[in-house]
């Protein structure tokens, strides 16, 4: 069983360019990914535990084989801090949020953008996919959601987004 370990933006005296692969079983560290350039400030598995993307200060997410600890790809192209991924139930895309207002959809295999969601007016701070894949949402400092953004071909992630009360 796999554990991992990244560090938060609120603990700026504990940040680190890299993160951890443990054994929860043993507590041993197994692998140690290291290349970002900024600090690490999450971290999330793929589905079938294959992969492991990290979210970084550095303005990148990156995709790690967790078996070799080996960097799969880069992705680049937010203009600012990247603060939270996530793949989606089939693994092959990845979702990220950053500090630069949009939210990205990636190709896990290709490491090709595939379209950027647009529309925030603040920093965006979380992504999700809904639990069939077919839906992304986000959340900005802004006070909005990207509300269940559907995925299609024809409509791949269009500028949605609902006013929540604060």
């Amino acid at each position: 069983m796999w554990l991992s370990v990244s560090m938060v933006p609120w603990l700026p005296l504990l940040l680190t360019t890299t993160a951890w692969l443990w054994d929860t079983a043993s507590g041993q560290l197994l692998r140690e990914l290291k290349g970002h350039e900024a600090p690490v400030v999450h971290v999330a598995f793929s589905p079938d535990g294959a992969r492991l993307a990290t979210a970084s200060f550095d303005n990148t997410a990156r995709l790690w084989d967790t078996v070799s600890g080996q960097l799969f790809r880069e992705l680049k192209g937010h203009q600012d801090s990247v603060v939270h991924v996530a793949f989606s139930p089939d693994g092959a895309r990845l979702a990220t949020a950053s500090f630069d207002s949009t939210g990205r959809l990636w190709d896990t295999a290709s490491g090709r953008l595939l379209t950027e969601l647009k529309g925030h007016q603040k920093e965006v701070v979380h992504v999700c996919f809904s639990p069939d894949g077919t839906h992304l949402a986000t959340a900005s400092f802004d006070n909005t959601l990207g509300c269940g953004i559907p995925l299609t071909i024809k409509n791949p992630l269009p500028s949605l987004v609902c006013r929540v009360r604060s």
